[in-house]
């Protein structure tokens, strides 16, 4: 048996790691060096192989209490093999996560490196839409179609900015527009430019599902996409749809909602 023992000086300087750094595993029950008469503690081969043990973990992602049951209470812990799964599928999690984090930084960057700023305000708005995509594109596949969510959500990062600036430039209009009236022709001239940009968006199979998407599902929608406007543009906006639905109709939406209205033998 290897009786060897070495001062934390010493211990430190063999292992590479800092004298603080090995209080500090100490104090998070990973190591039990002994203590010699004086009080110093003393670190033998057995607390060197644990060391070792513990780098190994940290550089796999394990948090510290989870190093710390792995090697004081195996007997209530998974096998190493549950245990190494469990900790792969932690860090591919994290890993999607991190993915996602810096999809959303350079889509931001994007933004402002086209247009030079971009309020805080619209910043979080994209943010929290960002961050519902997948849930945004889980209704649009289960309650419009799947081509539709894949047309809007499956795009290239090109497209993917082009529907950023949209979306900003879109609010920005609104807000512009809702001081005077919902029938002023900028307005009907916006809204018909948003219009035909969405039924573009659509396949024939969304556009037969819309017209029977129910009230509630239309409230969920409302509440994974966010738009900042107040209850006066809120109104402002319905209206302007309005005025522009009885203008020129709604290509598309319009016909469906006809055909699901004929009596049955017309529609035979």
């Amino acid at each position: 048996m290897d009786h060897t023992h070495y001062s934390i000086g010493k211990f430190a300087e063999l292992s590479g790691i800092p004298i603080r750094t090995l209080h500090y595993y100490e104090e998070a029950g990973l190591l039990a060096p002994s203590r010699q008469d004086n009080g110093h503690r003393s670190y033998g081969t057995a607390d060197l192989i644990t060391l070792q043990k513990i780098i190994g973990l940290k550089s796999l992602g394990f948090s510290l209490e989870r190093i710390r049951l792995f090697l004081h209470d195996r007997e209530s812990e998974m096998s190493l093999d549950e245990t190494l799964r469990l900790q792969q599928q932690a860090l591919l999690a994290s890993r999607a996560e991190l993915d996602k984090s810096l999809e959303t930084l350079g889509r931001l960057l994007a933004i402002l490196k086209r247009d030079g700023q971009l309020e805080h305000e619209m910043m979080f708005l994209l943010i929290r839409n960002m961050l519902r995509e997948d849930k945004q594109r889980s209704w649009v596949a289960e309650h419009l179609s799947e081509q539709t969510a894949a047309n809007l959500f499956d795009i290239s990062a090109d497209a993917t900015a082009e529907l950023d600036r949209e979306m900003l430039a879109f609010v920005d209009a609104v807000k512009r527009l809702s001081v005077g009236a919902p029938d002023a022709a900028e307005a009907t001239n916006m809204i018909g430019h948003y219009v035909q940009r969405v039924l573009g968006l659509l396949d024939s199979q969304a556009i037969v599902n819309f017209a029977e998407i129910p009230e509630e599902q239309h409230e969920r929608l409302n509440q994974l996409v966010d738009l900042p406007f107040d209850e006066r543009e809120t109104a402002w906006l319905d209206q302007a749809l309005a005025h522009y639905a009885e203008q020129y109709g709604l290509p598309g939406l319009d016909e469906q909602k006809t055909s699901n209205h004929k009596p049955e033998e017309e529609q035979i």
